[in-house]
């Protein structure tokens, strides 16, 4: 029976002469791989009452084999190979050839709203923009499900407003004005290629305003939700309470990958290309950051430390179920019922917090990766790393203390200058004053398998 473990010894080590192994697990899957590599699926199959078996089932004589390829590893995963072996075998059993399944769709989709949105992405979004995963996840969910198999230039100005109108009424505002927002870049961007004539969405006001957002949790609510954060497995507790750790974007810290680690120097160093203002920077991680980062073994599959599939993909956001069980913890943690609040009011909760504590204001931009404007953003280059590090260990001690250790003398503001030079891990806030986070996983040893700790198995 193929594994991940051999395939991967395939691919790193290529037999001398072509090989075709069998799965072992779903009959007629084969992987073939040569002295090049690149590992590719085919799937064996017949059909129900074509050549050798009956629509009883019954062997007739000269039974009639067919082959598909269905795509290289790993970029095919062995899950998901079984799995699309599973849906075609499944089809021949009932007469259905897969391949002409497959014809007969490509020519439905041909010249669709469908395929105008795949290639936009490909062509315009992925690997160009940061914001790629949320073009992908408007075209997914919204847009390909209501005009999929329309032809792109029957596609009306009315018809795009009765999907703004429905998207009022039952989706989030960020949704709603994103749909519009993607909807108009992506039609732009078929004129300019000349798939289209016009765009239909000029013209069309937003159904729905944003409002910002000003919820700032209290000292209480923040260390409430950081308890139920640290009763949450991996990946979406470790994910809360590093944002609450960092004050960083939920991307940054979602995207962030094991290259990014400076282990030495205790911070993520993030290249200018995944960072929103397109300036590297970097991220300062605490002592108890940095304990949370070290506990998470090298993903088996990709370079994302944040992850649920090994490392392949990051982590988009917290799972709603983990988020709502985390709401409920923090409730309970405070014995009352909290105001609604999502993962990004945390990051203004840190910067509110510590401008609270007298951390100097410039501090707390560099601290949130704002761009700064003016003389300053044009003359000065400092990066204020460890000023950074200062504000976020003077957050972190408040957060992590228990209501009885803050005393009068912990609240006094305690001034972070703009131009001081502090120590990077002060002694107040170091692990001997400031308790660790625990974790409901197991230490893992250094043999520790990824799915041992994150309680995930690719099956």
């Amino acid at each position: 029976m193929l594994t991940d473990t051999k395939l991967r010894s395939l691919v790193n080590n290529p037999p001398a002469e072509r090989l075709e192994l069998n799965d072992g697990t779903i009959s007629g899957l084969l992987l073939r791989v040569g002295p090049r590599g690149r590992p590719t699926w085919t799937l064996r199959y017949t059909v129900t009452g074509r050549g050798g078996v009956s629509e009883r089932g019954k062997q007739m004589a000269g039974r009639k084999f067919y082959r598909i390829t269905l795509g290289e590893y790993p970029v095919l995963s062995l899950i998901a190979a079984r799995a699309k072996a599973a849906t075609m075998l499944a089809d021949a059993d009932r007469g259905i050839d897969p391949v002409e399944r497959l014809e007969r769709a490509a020519t439905v989709r041909r010249g669709t709203m469908a395929e105008l949105a795949e290639a936009f992405l490909e062509d315009h979004c992925r690997g160009r923009l940061q914001s790629a995963g949320k073009a992908e996840w408007i075209m997914r969910d919204y847009v390909v499900p209501r005009f999929g198999d329309y032809a792109p230039k029957n596609v009306t100005r009315q018809d795009i407003v009765a999907l703004l109108d429905d998207l009022k009424k039952r989706a989030t505002k960020t949704a709603t004005m994103d749909t519009r927002k993607w909807l108009s870049i992506m039609y732009s961007w078929a004129v300019e290629k000349g798939r289209v004539d016009f765009n239909p969405v000029a013209g069309i006001r937003p159904t729905v305003k944003s409002t910002p957002r000003e919820r700032v949790l209290s000292l209480e609510e923040a260390r409430a939700v950081w308890k139920a954060a640290q009763a949450e497995p991996y990946p979406s507790g470790s994910l809360v309470c590093l944002l609450m750790l960092t004050g960083a974007r939920l991307r940054e810290i979602g995207n962030s990958q094991v290259g990014w680690l400076d282990r030495a120097n205790a911070c993520f160093d993030i290249p200018a290309a995944a960072y929103k203002t397109r300036e590297s920077t970097i991220i300062p991680l605490i002592p108890q950051a940095m304990q949370i980062v070290e506990r998470i073994p090298k993903p088996p599959r990709g370079d994302y430390l944040i992850s649920s599939n090994g490392g392949r993909r990051p982590v988009w956001t917290v799972t709603p179920e983990a988020l709502a069980r985390i709401r409920q913890g923090a409730e309970a943690g405070v014995g009352r019922k909290i105001e609604h609040w999502t993962i990004h009011d945390l990051r203004r909760t840190a910067a509110t917090h510590m401008a609270r504590l007298g951390v100097d204001e410039i501090v707390v931009e560099r601290v949130l990766g704002h761009r700064i404007g003016g003389v300053k953003g044009v003359y000065n280059r400092y990066r204020y790393i460890e000023e950074k590090r200062a504000a976020l260990a003077l957050w972190a001690a408040e957060l992590l203390a228990t209501p009885s250790a803050t005393n009068a003398e912990s609240r006094k503001p305690r001034k972070v200058r703009a131009d001081a030079r502090p120590k990077p891990a002060p002694a107040s806030v170091g692990p001997a004053s400031s308790p660790v986070p625990t974790s409901p996983q197991p230490e893992p040893s250094s043999d520790a398998s990824w799915e041992s700790f994150v309680g995930w198995s690719a099956g």
